[in-house]
């Protein structure tokens, strides 16, 4: 008996509230816009607090790999495909040319194969397909470069050394910088804190698990270093993070506790524009927007170029493997690095400590296995 479908849904950024998906009547005729929607449904569905960007990469890899091969290759419903195709859809990903007129690179392989064979295999499980046909097709085996990619010291000092402390957007991408630099969150971590996720007289950070990758809720120390032989937080990040929060809290008095931490502050001259006729462009102000992902990448590439840095550089996630980096460098134990980085298992702290393990470079210049033999000199 063929499954029936009845689901309805708005077409993503249509803006017309009528607009509906076609009413799927079996699998026979699920077509591959309508099974890849049905897809993210009921994955969002089985895994509560799943993020959207996670939900439209899904969508996206589907669309612009596994289906357009399909339609390329005359499979026109979903129930059509069969072990050949996916074996034939591997082939067809070293083909395909990106916006940029490159090939995919391995990883871009390796994040199309993986997305296809978790929706293919959803679809058996939902016997959509009769048959688990990616059991046929070995994983995509990337070689991965483990050195972690840090910004180096140099250039995260030209990037700090850049921002105008007597602005407000100067103070809050100081502090924003920092907070990825010294305490190592990812963006995503970063744009999602509230103000009482900040704990000042403790000197820490909340990482919710609605916004940490692994689900898991985290506390992480800003800065600390030792005064009068006990922890505290560097005086610098301390003083630059309650300036920050005494000018959100001018901009933005509307803004809670349970507001964004860092949020738009506007341009130098739409906030004097705003002081002095009370005044501005509209779409532009009040302030108090939370701050986006995509805007914190804006930010650091402006301010690399500013600072005469190579703004490849200057990315989210070199700022936190400088963090990783920095701290196995200085002997922070695996275990506290990796609960400090969001880590599920120690393997992936590992490669910090792989490039810069202190405790094993000190054990071996305590060993000194080349004592008691006469080595020779050059000459």
């Amino acid at each position: 008996m063929a499954v029936q479908f009845s689901r309805q849904r708005v077409t993503r950024g249509s803006g017309e509230a009528g607009a509906t998906r076609p009413r799927v009547e079996s699998r026979e005729d699920l077509s591959w816009e309508a099974a890849v929607e049905l897809f993210a449904e009921c994955w969002a569905a089985d895994h509560p607090g799943i993020r959207p960007g996670t939900l439209g990469h899904y969508r996206e890899q589907l669309r612009a790999r596994l289906a357009v091969f399909s339609e390329e290759r005359g499979v026109k419903t979903v129930s059509e495909l069969s072990r050949y195709d996916f074996r034939a859809f591997v082939t067809w990903l070293d083909t395909v040319v990106t916006y940029a007129g490159r090939p995919l690179t391995p990883r871009g392989k390796q994040m199309a194969l993986e997305t296809a064979r978790r929706f293919l295999v959803w679809l058996h499980q939902e016997r959509i397909l009769p048959e688990d046909i990616t059991a046929h097709v070995g994983k995509y085996r990337l070689d991965k470069d483990l050195e972690p990619r840090a910004i180096p010291a140099e250039d995260l000092q030209k990037l700090l050394a850049s921002l105008d402390l007597s602005t407000a957007a100067g103070v809050r991408n100081t502090v924003m910088i920092q907070v990825m630099a010294f305490c190592g969150l990812r963006v995503a971590e970063l744009v999602g804190l509230n103000r009482d996720d900040l704990d000042m007289e403790a000197g820490r950070l909340r990482v919710r698990a609605e916004n940490a990758k692994g689900r898991r809720t985290r506390f992480v120390d800003l800065p600390l270093t030792i005064v009068d032989g006990k922890e505290a937080v560097r005086p610098e990040v301390a003083g630059l993070m309650a300036s920050w929060l005494t000018v959100r809290s001018e901009l933005c008095p509307q803004l809670t506790e349970e507001d964004a931490l860092f949020v738009t502050v506007g341009s130098d001259q739409q906030l004097t524009r705003f002081r002095e006729t009370g005044e501005a462009k509209p779409g532009t102000w009040p302030p108090g927007q939370r701050v986006t992902t995509d805007a914190v990448r804006t930010i650091l590439k402006r301010l690399a170029e500013k600072a005469g840095v190579d703004p490849k550089l200057a990315t989210p996630h070199r700022l936190r493997h400088y963090f990783g980096l920095s701290s196995a460098m200085a002997g922070v134990p695996t275990t506290a690095l990796m609960r400090a980085m969001g880590h599920r298992s120690p393997i992936m702290t590992a490669r910090y400590s792989e490039f810069a393990d202190s405790e094993r470079r000190w054990a071996f210049a305590r060993a000194d296995i080349t004592k008691g033999l006469s080595l020779p000199t050059a000459r």
